[in-house]
């Protein structure tokens, strides 16, 4: 079984513990791997805004996500595929990242100017943009179904485990989203 594989078993047995272990192991045994960056940094993350974890733990975890952010920020920040995943983690928390929306949305921007051909990457420009402007909200929605059918955005959501699979559910949720003509 591989890193990916334990990782998912210790997510859905809620075992932050071990799961925080086996992402540390794997960057301490490859400090070069973007998946085991983004990983911690996503469990990390999730954990903080979204778990049931012990108070007592709670500057502890903050602590661990500053330091993998600003690890992985370091050695990956030319990278388009980190560039726009941390990008997306941020959003949700910036405040743990000690950034602000601005730079976060900014990383994703960065993303699509080095990779501007990407599906992805245009939908979470246009996710990023206001909403209340009918142009954006279609562009963005067309993307979103546009995405969800190219099989290599499948393929690199589906290589990021739990973060893809968040972004996946918000990709099919706007995807339903309808457009309405003005």
């Amino acid at each position: 079984m591989n890193w990916k594989q334990q990782l998912s078993k210790f997510e859905q047995n809620r075992d932050w513990e071990s799961a925080i272990a086996l992402i540390q192991e794997t960057i301490d045994g490859n400090n070069n791997t973007i998946n085991a960056y983004l990983s911690m940094n996503y469990l990390l993350m999730n954990l903080l805004v979204e778990e049931q974890y012990e108070l007592r733990n709670h500057d502890y975890y903050a602590g661990l996500l500053k330091k993998y952010f600003l690890e992985s920020y370091s050695k990956f920040s030319h990278d388009p595929e980190y560039l726009f995943y941390i990008g997306q983690i941020a959003c949700i928390s910036e405040w743990y990242f000690d950034i602000e929306i601005e730079e976060a949305q900014s990383m994703m921007h960065r993303a699509l100017e080095l990779k501007p051909n990407y599906t992805l990457y245009k939908w979470a420009n246009y996710r990023n943009l206001d909403m209340r402007e009918s142009d954006n909200k279609e562009k963005m929605i067309l993307y979103a179904k546009k995405a969800l059918s190219e099989s290599e955005v499948k393929r690199d959501l589906k290589s990021k485990g739990a973060l893809g699979k968040y972004l996946w559910n918000l990709l099919q949720y706007w995807s339903k989203e309808e457009i309405i003509e003005m």
